[in-house]
């Protein structure tokens, strides 16, 4: 049985989507631990201003995340290095530190996790992470903020809510110019899509996004009033709510299917009252993210020079991802 066919059978039988917290997709080799979790997932892009200000707003937003889950994320990983090291103290004094070794328009990356066993061999996918990258002050590639997090976590309920507060207090933060949030496909600390059994997955269930920062910002480079794809949350900032025609435009075509969330800056839209994966084997794309699809497809980036993610050799790698964007059309 296909991978796809398994994680769909067994979220059915449990009666819910906390089990995806136990769940992974394999290497061809199984023994090689996790390609991949699942889990809730927000990429934020943000304006290309000035550099001091970005790292500011990133401080805040690694800040925040680590206060949303206490006691969860505990390793942090300085600039221009690859390994972690554990937090035994003041997170902020720790990232003051590391600015500080750093010219501001040399720009700036850094990371947060925290690991979850969830009891298998060589699992080096942690579900809490939170990146940060802001780019030099002489390039014009995008600047952003991704993090995710379990589906479920310590509790018995989805942390639907939980992302979504999360999403508005960093939209207010950020302000950023797009990004989404929703159903997530989790991966290692820099590696992106590598495993060939992701793509089947994603063209099954819409509502799992791709979120991997660096891939969109080397296809998007200096555009930056184009979104990526939809979800459960799309975030829109000023520019494009005004190509799109404002606020009251996008309200009155997408409610009462959708709320619309403001924050200084921008709009985010929340496709429904919780996030869906959907099931193309079933003909179910959820009409809530068809909706925003449909309005926000003019303000989507589609000059993609090659992909997004790993296509298998046999299959056209822009021909894939356009298809993949394009899904909820």
């Amino acid at each position: 049985m296909k991978p796809e066919e398994v994680i769909a059978d067994i979220v059915q039988a449990n009666g819910g989507p906390c089990v995806m917290d136990k769940l992974h997709l394999p290497y061809d080799h199984s023994n090689s631990g996790p390609a991949a979790k699942f889990g809730l997932g927000v990429e934020l892009y943000l304006p290309n201003v000035d550099r001091s200000v970005l790292r500011e707003q990133a401080r805040a937003f690694l800040l925040d995340y680590q206060q949303t889950f206490p006691g969860r994320v505990n390793e942090f990983l300085p600039a221009d290095s690859r390994r972690t090291v554990k937090l035994n103290g003041d997170l902020d004094a720790r990232i003051r530190a590391d600015y500080e070794k750093h010219p501001v328009d040399d720009g700036y990356g850094t990371s947060l996790f925290g690991k979850v066993d969830i009891g298998i061999p060589k699992d080096d996918v942690p579900p809490y992470q939170a990146h940060v990258l802001i780019s030099r002050s002489t390039e014009e590639d995008l600047s952003f903020v991704t993090a995710t997090m379990p589906v479920c976590g310590e509790s018995t309920a989805p942390c639907f809510d939980t992302l979504r507060d999360a999403v508005l207090r960093w939209c207010k933060v950020c302000r950023p110019i797009h990004g989404s949030a929703g159903f997530a496909l989790l991966f290692a600390s820099g590696m992106s899509q590598n495993t060939r059994y992701a793509l089947p997955l994603m063209k099954r269930f819409p509502g799992f996004d791709y979120i991997h920062g660096v891939d969109f910002s080397m296809q998007a480079r200096a555009v930056h009033n184009r979104i990526k794809c939809v979800n459960w949350l799309t975030v829109l900032g000023e520019e494009i709510v005004t190509e799109l025609g404002g606020i009251e435009a996008i309200r009155e075509a997408l409610m009462p299917a959708c709320l619309i969330h403001d924050y200084p800056g921008g709009v985010v839209i929340q496709a429904g009252g919780a996030p869906q994966l959907g099931d193309t084997y079933r003909s179910d794309v959820p009409e809530a993210y068809r909706a925003v699809a449909r309005i926000t497809r003019p303000a989507r980036f589609e000059a993609y020079r090659s992909r997004l993610f790993r296509v298998p050799d046999n299959l056209d790698k822009k021909e894939e991802t356009l298809a993949w964007i394009r899904r909820f059309d």
